[in-house]
């Protein structure tokens, strides 16, 4: 064997006991449970990786350095695992180590090398496939490290399936004298530091994007707050070029201050919760919906002012209806609409002329929808009629 595989064991080992000292001291840092599986894989890597380096030296039998890069196999596959938010499958983890004692301790170095790119590719193709499914937060990089761990799993395979064509100077003392063994032992300790440094990105990545979503998020109710409906809402009135017509809608709670003095705020609180469950339900996910005030929501659809208005008076009707046992049947929901006729005015003149049509509904005596007067057709106030006549507002406290 060339002198060069035994050295580079040696350096391998000692970059990935550094990656797993990292990873543990992040994990005692932030309790992020991937990292607790990620460290141990490393670490028993390292040692795998220095018994290897020793081994060349025949002082070592090497089928318990094969066994713990299995277990750090399952070990990393583990962390993958918790870091998808899995439940953990620990007799899968460890059978693959358990597999290669009982199996592969007397066979011969060809048939070892089979059972340990079947064993690698097995676990390797479960990383690759646990990333490729973990689509939370839509992070790229998640797809890319998938990619990685496909590649290696199938280039293991690929290695694996040539070394069975390749001719060999018999005896062999071990399977590394074969050179693909030599090529896939390189290209694995490689890859082993790429992925333990993708892992540290992904990781990464995806804190930034949940601390994204939580600036972004209103706690109680869980829609988005302020910020996030004026980027959603930009972004779509920007995507409606040639579409139907951008129409905002402004909802406020009725009564809330006294709501949250005469029965306390976990009743007012149950109101919040109820209103942007029915809110939600009739909006869709084609609309953007975000609480943009303590009691006061927003909303933007991009429709025909007519549905924009019927979507407006089934949300007050169902919340009047649902909120009927809350809070003495206090809790009912003032409505304003607005629509962008003019694509230049922008969405704060929207907002405002929306804002004014909602004072408008407050002044007539609350539970109603009214329209913003500077947009108003007689379409519209035919609609408004049609359902004033149908569904009537509730009398005003």
């Amino acid at each position: 064997m060339s002198i060069l595989l035994p050295t580079l064991f040696a350096f391998n080992s000692f970059v990935y006991a550094l990656l797993g000292l990292f990873m543990y001291f992040i994990w005692r840092e932030d309790r992020a449970g991937e990292f607790r599986f990620w460290s141990l894989a490393f670490f028993l890597n390292s040692a795998a990786l220095l018994l290897f380096a020793v081994n060349d030296l025949a002082v070592t039998p090497p089928i318990f350095a094969g066994a713990l890069t299995f277990w750090a196999l399952g070990a990393l596959w583990t962390g993958i695992r918790v870091f998808a938010e899995r439940p953990i499958r620990s007799v899968a983890a460890i059978a693959g180590g358990v597999i290669w004692i009982l199996g592969f301790s007397d066979a011969s170095p060809l048939l070892r090398l089979d059972g340990r790119v079947a064993i690698v590719a097995t676990y390797t193709f479960l990383i690759a496939y646990e990333l490729y499914c973990y689509n939370k937060e839509r992070l790229t990089i998640a797809r890319a490290t998938a990619a990685l761990a496909a590649v290696h799993g199938g280039f293991t395979l690929l290695v694996g399936v040539s070394a069975q064509f390749t001719s060999v100077d018999w005896p062999i003392k071990s399977v590394y004298d074969v050179p693909l063994a030599k090529f896939m032992a390189a290209e694995a300790m490689s890859y082993g530091i790429v992925l333990g440094f993708m892992l540290l990105a992904l990781s990464k990545v995806r804190a930034t994007a949940r601390q994204q979503i939580v600036a972004l998020t209103d706690p109680l109710t869980g829609l988005g707050n302020r910020r996030a409906f004026d980027l959603a809402a930009e972004r779509a009135i920007k995507g409606s070029c040639g579409a139907a017509t951008p129409v905002a809608l402004i909802f406020d709670l009725d009564r809330f201050k006294t709501i949250n003095d005469r029965f306390g705020h976990a009743e007012g609180d149950c109101v919040l919760r109820l209103f942007a469950e029915v809110a939600a339900c009739n909006i869709g996910a084609g609309g953007v919906l975000a609480r943009v005030g303590g009691e006061e929501f927003a909303a933007l659809l991009i429709c025909e002012p007519s549905t924009a208005l019927s979507i407006a008076e089934r949300i007050r009707c169902d919340f009047a209806k649902e909120a009927a046992s809350l809070a003495d049947s206090l809790a009912t929901v003032s409505v304003g609409v607005a629509v962008m006729e003019d694509r230049t005015a922008g969405l704060a003149e929207l907002m405002r002329a929306a804002d004014a049509a909602l004072y408008m509904a407050k002044a007539a005596g609350r539970n109603r929808v009214f329209l913003s007067p500077d947009v108003a057709c007689e379409t519209l106030r035919a609609t408004r009629n049609r359902f004033d006549e149908a569904l009537p507002p509730l009398n005003a406290a």
